[in-house]
């Protein structure tokens, strides 16, 4: 094969290659946007951190999706968290939020994410976000992070 031709081939693959490894997981699609909290539709259980105002804003760079959520609890707290992860149930670290230090995504369905929040290995928060068709909103569902059985606080953010 000339050596031009050998050279033409392994461009186009090296092409082909970067264009898949930047398309976003299903994972971090579902959760990419620039998210605020809608207390109108918020229900909170019993013991939850109560938020006064949240936003969360996610990035996604092929399988990874970054993560920032910047919130004022009920009682005035603000707290600003971050993470980096791929949906690989493999632990991250998460920085920001008092009693977390890393975080396991799963991909749990084509616009559904399972998170498990750790604490020196051992889980200890849990949620499962979805993203509805019309793309608008992203509803996140508090999970037992063992069990993942669905506990009574559900969250929704609109698009900002």
């Amino acid at each position: 094969m000339p050596a031009i031709a050998t050279r033409a081939l392994l461009a186009v693959a090296l092409l082909a290659r970067s264009d898949v490894s930047q398309v976003p997981s299903p994972a971090a699609a579902t959760l990419a946007g620039d998210w605020e909290l809608s207390l109108a539709r918020t229900h909170y259980g019993p013991g939850v951190d109560r938020r006064r105002r949240e936003r969360f804003t996610c990035t996604a760079d092929g399988p990874r999706v970054a993560c920032t959520i910047t919130g004022e609890r009920a009682d005035g707290r603000r707290v600003t968290g971050r993470f980096t992860a791929a949906a690989d149930d493999v632990p991250s670290s998460a920085t920001g939020v008092p009693g977390i230090d890393a975080v396991r995504l799963r991909a749990a369905g084509p616009s559904i994410v399972d998170a498990t929040f750790l604490l020196a290995g051992r889980p200890v928060f849990g949620y499962r976000a979805y993203r509805p068709a019309d793309g608008r909103t992203l509803v996140v569902v508090t999970v037992d992070p063992v069990s993942r059985a669905a506990l009574t606080t559900v969250v929704v953010y609109d698009r900002r």
